[in-house]
């Protein structure tokens, strides 16, 4: 049986503990004496036990979960819990906190509450769906139908939904969902087949309790393909019901808004979705096609243009298009979606992300990522963007607030668990994003953007040799990780290495986009500074969203009282920092 994926702490949401205060996502318990940092290994083994106080914790489990291995030595373990055990003020003879069950494992005795509210609220995942249609030709509908059960159900206001990347992290696994429950923190999950032809659909879907794999509610719809929206609608009605949550306002008329009539542009647009969820260069360029085609064949499909809108703005920040080519087109793309339905969150959250990443209106930007959690209190994407921007004004305490409520929703993303490590970085707290990210590469060494983010921050922490291994995995998908890299070498004295950077970016610009700040890194670490300042004032000019975050990361510290560079902040509106109105 495949493993499950190990429980991020940061996935916990604040919580009390006897006289502490629990904060996963910064890495501190706090009490009336002040506050103390756990390293994440102690914080992940505490946030394990808090999860099911009262319940016995086996040794075995806490080797999975914590460690991400099934034997570890005893002495470790002991160790650990000795170690939380001082931190806590707990005495293993009397103890308030933590007890021992001999040769078995621990248990949480003392009790546990949610920070702010008396006890969490009802929660779900929505599984992929089963292709089980013999040609398993079916797959981008099944996960389409899921992604737009869960997006439905984002709207609803006190449930807690989990995003669509870590409830597909369970796909083709065979996971009890009574793990899939404890792994993503919810009470129900909701799972499902479907069998489609050219006129029929089929598609069986199950409520279960997480707690114990009971049945909630099941049901088989036999129906004409056209019905698909009545059979979304209906499964989010049992999913309310099952829930005992009390529908008001727009939501009592119907849970699943059916944004076009026309088959054709629907099976366009849920393969833009399905191949967007890639995040590559080449998947972003498909999806966007697709997203076209589903508009071709109908002009008013709002949700068409906001995903259009989304990929257009992820292939500019990352660097895949010019920005001149990406961001004004998302912004089309996001207002025409507003145009035919002002309700969508996706597309205010696309225009605050291009607000403050390529227009540098913080003020704006702040207030469509405030709209975007209004409208979709689930939406994980949203506040991760809003965290960016927060992180991007030194706004960092508010910036990890965010994230960790992006991280509660999407438990399991590895992209949002990184830029937990990146705000931390920002912040100048280097050796708790090194430990976060760490954490990360362990469960997937290869994850290109942890590793871009270690290599920078080794090189603020002037670890420059360290930073090259994490640079050199990262840099086939990065540009700007290659221009890091060949800073690198140049401050190691490798500056014959530098250049051949240097040239390796020209080379690759002739092909595709290369963005000025990788050029300007490689020149800052020659020493260079009137032209790592040049091709810093090209980026700026060319509205490179990395620029964006000039005014605390700290790869440019040392320029920060030079004018040139000062000017630059005032170009970006951070001359002084926007505050929120």
């Amino acid at each position: 049986m495949d493993a499950a994926p190990p429980t991020p702490a940061g996935s916990c949401p604040d919580f009390r503990l006897g006289e502490w205060l629990v904060q996963p996502s910064l890495g501190r318990i706090s009490d009336a004496r002040g506050s103390i940092h756990l390293r994440p290994l102690l914080m992940d083994f505490l946030v394990l036990l808090a999860r099911t106080p009262s319940r016995l914790v086996t040794k075995d489990e806490i080797n999975r979960t914590v460690w991400g291995k099934r034997f570890l030595a005893e002495s470790a373990l002991t160790r650990l819990v000795a170690e939380l055990r001082q931190t806590l003020g707990d005495d293993v003879e009397t103890p308030r906190f933590v007890e021992t069950i001999p040769k078995r494992g621990y248990r949480l005795i003392a009790t546990v509450s949610l920070e702010g509210s008396a006890a969490p609220g009802p929660s779900i995942a929505v599984l992929p769906f089963t292709d089980m249609t013999p040609g398993k030709d079916q797959e981008y509908f099944c996960d389409g139908l899921a992604e737009e059960l869960t997006n439905a159900l984002t709207r609803l206001r006190g449930l807690r939904v989990v995003a669509r990347t870590s409830a597909f992290a369970f796909k083709g696994k065979a996971v009890d969902v009574r793990e899939i429950g404890r792994q993503l923190n919810v009470s129900v999950v909701v799972e499902g087949g479907v069998q489609r032809s050219a006129d029929r659909l089929r598609v069986t879907v199950q409520l279960i309790n997480a707690a114990d794999g009971g049945h909630l509610w099941s049901e088989r719809f036999d129906r004409r393909a056209g019905d698909i929206f009545e059979i979304e609608d209906e499964i989010a009605q049992a999913v309310v019901a099952a829930l005992n949550i009390k529908l008001v306002g727009d939501e009592e008329s119907g849970l699943i808004p059916r944004y076009t009539e026309v088959l054709e542009a629907h099976d366009f647009y849920l393969r833009g979705r399905y191949i967007a969820a890639r995040r590559s260069p080449d998947a972003y360029a498909q999806a966007i096609r697709y997203f076209q085609q589903a508009l071709a064949r109908d002009p008013g499909y709002s949700v068409a243009y906001a995903g259009l809108g989304a990929c257009y703005c992820g292939s500019g920040f990352v660097g895949y298009l010019a920005p001149e080519d990406a961001f004004p087109k998302a912004k089309a793309a996001a207002a025409k979606a507003l145009e035919l339905d002002p309700a969508l969150a996706e597309a205010h959250a696309t225009l605050g992300w291009t607000g403050w990443a390529y227009d540098w209106d913080w003020l704006a930007a702040e207030d469509c990522f405030h709209r975007a959690k209004e409208l979709s209190p689930s939406d994980g994407m949203a506040r991760f963007w809003y965290a960016m921007m927060l992180a991007a004004l030194g706004r960092f305490e508010e910036a990890l607030v965010e994230i960790q409520r992006a991280w509660d929703l999407d438990p399991l993303s590895l992209a949002i668990q990184t830029n937990v490590g990146f705000v931390l970085y920002e912040a100048r707290r280097y050796q708790e994003a090194v430990d976060r990210l760490l954490n990360v590469l362990e469960m997937d060494p290869g994850f290109g953007l942890a590793n871009f983010h270690l290599g920078r921050i080794y090189q603020a922490m002037g670890k420059h040799e360290q930073s090259l291994a994490p640079l050199e995995i990262a840099a086939p998908a990065f540009p700007l990780a290659l221009g890091l890299l060949g800073g690198s070498w140049a401050v190691l004295g490798r500056r014959d290495k530098a250049q051949e950077i240097l040239e390796q970016l020209e080379r690759l610009a002739a092909k595709q986009y290369v963005g000025p700040l990788a050029f300007s890194s490689v020149y800052v670490g020659l020493g260079d500074d009137a032209l790592a300042l040049g091709w810093l004032e090209k980026g700026v000019d060319a509205h490179e969203g990395a620029c964006a975050l000039m005014g605390v990361d700290p790869c440019w510290d040392r320029y920060r009282s030079n004018p040139r560079f000062t000017e630059l902040l005032l170009r970006l509106n951070l001359g002084g920092s926007p505050r929120r109105r």
